[in-house]
């Protein structure tokens, strides 16, 4: 059994050098004490931080054009919606039906207060 050669006797990870953790640990203690730079440097730096922010600014001017400078919209009156028997039941929107159930109790009257029960 010993003469049988092992296959992965060279696959083994080199180690690295002893130096290696000491240089690093220094490295990222002299990375930590530098203080982060501005935007305005980091704009200056990045080239591709600064086609983003031309995006961008181009984007809300864009929106701007677009939108009308702002205004607010013009207010919509909600439609009402009417049932099989005739009774008008105004539409509200963002509420669900159990919600308007209060509401719309003295609207639709008896059939309403029996199905409740």
């Amino acid at each position: 059994m010993s003469d049988i050669h092992d296959p992965w006797a060279g696959m083994r990870p080199m180690l690295p050098p002893g130096e290696l953790r000491a240089r690093v640990l220094a490295a990222a203690r002299e990375a930590a004490a530098m203080p982060p730079p501005s935007l305005l440097a980091a704009l200056y730096r990045d080239r591709l931080l600064r086609l983003c922010a031309a995006g961008l600014a181009a984007l809300v001017i864009a929106n701007l054009l677009v939108a009308g400078g702002g205004r607010a919209p013009a207010s919509i009156a909600s439609p009402s919606v009417v049932s099989a028997d005739g009774v008008a039941i105004p539409a509200d929107g963002g509420l669900t039906a159990a919600e308007q159930l209060d509401r719309l109790g003295p609207e639709l009257g008896d059939a309403f207060e029996r199905s409740r029960v």
